[in-house]
Order: structure tokens, then sequence, then C-alpha cells
């Protein structure tokens, strides 16, 4: 049986695997929990408690912890799997949940077209040389987006902005899906944020999808 693991909640953002987060934290709580998983070098699940979640949150390694002057710490998070937070396990000193893995489904029958792929890839260069002044770290960053996965998730921390949405993003076990809704709502040559028609569209069917999920449960 897997041990449970400490977990941090967010409230203004969604982490994603294969991605970087950085925070600052103030509370005594967190920050214990944050030094503690990193002492002992223990993996942690971020998770947002948005009112439509399913539990699904991302597992992340410390890879940096800093002092700050004001006692808050500067964390940096490396995005690692999609897991399934299960039920709690204890919650003092801090929340330790017992969780599952949370895969995609198996869509080897069907066909991810390069089109849509070499489109979103000229999207996130498009926003890094807005955004990023360094020809090397655009380079880097871009070399880095090895599969569609990744990509997306990259795409989903950077230009979608709407937290119900990112959350259908995390949620979501169909990368074609995944890759279709990114198209669908990333118009035209340098977007910033989402398309804001097609953002209420989606989250109005994912809505129902919810409500259809926790009547079968």
């Amino acid at each position: 049986m897997k041990k449970p693991v400490p977990t941090l909640y967010l409230f203004n953002n969604i982490f994603y695997p294969q991605t970087v987060i950085p925070l600052t934290v103030n509370d005594n709580i967190s920050k214990q929990m944050l030094l503690t998983s990193y002492q002992n070098s223990t993996d942690i699940a971020l998770f947002h408690p948005h009112t439509r979640s399913r539990g699904v949150g991302t597992l992340g390694k410390i890879i940096l912890i800093d002092h700050n002057t004001d006692s808050s710490l500067s964390v940096v998070i490396q995005g690692l799997v999609r897991i399934k937070l299960l039920d709690m396990d204890k919650d003092d000193p801090y929340p330790l949940y017992h969780t599952d893995d949370y895969y995609d489904l198996d869509e080897k029958t069907q066909t991810l077209t390069d089109s849509p792929i070499e489109r979103l890839h000229l999207v996130l260069e498009s926003w890094l040389h807005r955004h990023v002044n360094s020809t090397r770290e655009r380079e880097r960053f871009m070399k880095d987006m090895s599969s569609p996965a990744k990509l997306i998730n990259n795409l989903c921390m950077f230009l979608i902005k709407d937290i119900e949405l990112k959350q259908i993003f995390l949620e979501s076990t169909s990368l074609l899906d995944r890759v279709r809704m990114m198209n669908a709502l990333l118009v035209g040559e340098s977007p910033e944020n989402e398309d804001v028609e097609m953002c209420e569209a989606i989250k109005s069917f994912e809505r129902l999808e919810t409500d259809h999920y926790r009547n079968a449960s």
C-alpha cells in the first residue's frame, strides 16, 4: 500500500506534471510540511480544492527552498505525475492523503496529427518571445517540449488563466481532447490567454459531465 502523501492546497493556480511552479509560502503549517518533505526527500501533492474538482492533483518534487527575510519561504517544485486524492489519512500537523495513479486513456487506435501540435508549438514559442528575453533560455525551453502532453501542460500553466478551465485540462484523460481544446481556445498566432466564449462553452459542457459523474458515484 502506498504511503500517504503530504498535501499542499493551491487556491490561485493549478499545477501540472512536467512543469515547474515557484511559490511563496507564509503560513506555518505549509512551511512545516514543505521543510519536512524537503529534508526527507518526500514528494508532495499539490491540489486545488475547486468546487468541481474530482480530487485530481499533481505529485511534485521540491527542488529548491529559500528562507526570506520576512519569514516566508520561496519554493520551486517540479511536477511529476497526476494523482487522484482518495481519503485523508490525517490532517495534523498537515494534511496527508492516500492517493491513486491517474493515467491517460489508451488512444493508440486514434491518430494525433502533426498540424495542431506544430501550431501549438508556434503559439508557445511566440509567447516566450514576448515574455522571456534570453534567446538561450527560449531555445532551451522549447527543446525540452519533448511530447504533446508536456506541450499542453506548459501551455496550461502559462496561457490559460481561468481556474476551472485549468482544472478541466488537468482532469482530462484524453490527450486528443486536450489538444483539440487547446487549439480551439488559443485563437490567432499570438494569443495571451484563452478565448472567452470557447472557455465558457467548454466549462458548461464539463459541468454537465461532472454532474453525471457525481450522480453515478
